[in-house]
């Protein structure tokens, strides 16, 4: 079994998750976006806690897609930098591996915040 055939047989082998990952994921989830809006729609979706620059952005969205977490989608003609000509956008969406790497890794922290408060952590008292 190759690396590639075991990841995707196994979402667990690819938590956790980072917080850009995830929201990430969380946003694709509910379609296609390109690269710009991706980056607004993680900083609106988190409430301001998690802000990419674009160089940053596009770092992620390469390992994202080696990992298989997210794939391609077709392009839309946008305007270019310049704005005097079509440069196409790149479009990305949520692949079904990294659909199922979300929902494992929202189960984790799930189990991790409800160890919390079995523990008082979150609101003093125990549960």
């Amino acid at each position: 079994m190759t690396n590639e055939t075991k990841r995707r047989a196994e979402p667990s082998a690819a938590l956790p998750l980072g917080p850009v990952d995830l929201q990430i994921l969380l946003v694709l989830s509910d379609g296609d976006v390109h690269g710009y809006g991706l980056m607004k729609a993680v900083e609106e979706q988190s409430g301001g806690k998690v802000r990419l620059e674009v160089g940053s952005l596009y770092r992620v969205i390469k390992r994202m897609l080696t990992g298989d977490l997210i794939e391609e989608s077709a392009a839309e003609p946008g305007l270019g930098a310049s704005g005097r000509g079509p440069k196409p956008r790149r479009f990305y969406k949520i692949s079904d591996f990294g659909r199922a790497v979300a929902a494992a890794e929202v189960k984790r922290l799930a189990e991790v915040v409800e160890t919390a408060r079995v523990q008082a952590l979150i609101d003093g008292e125990k549960a």
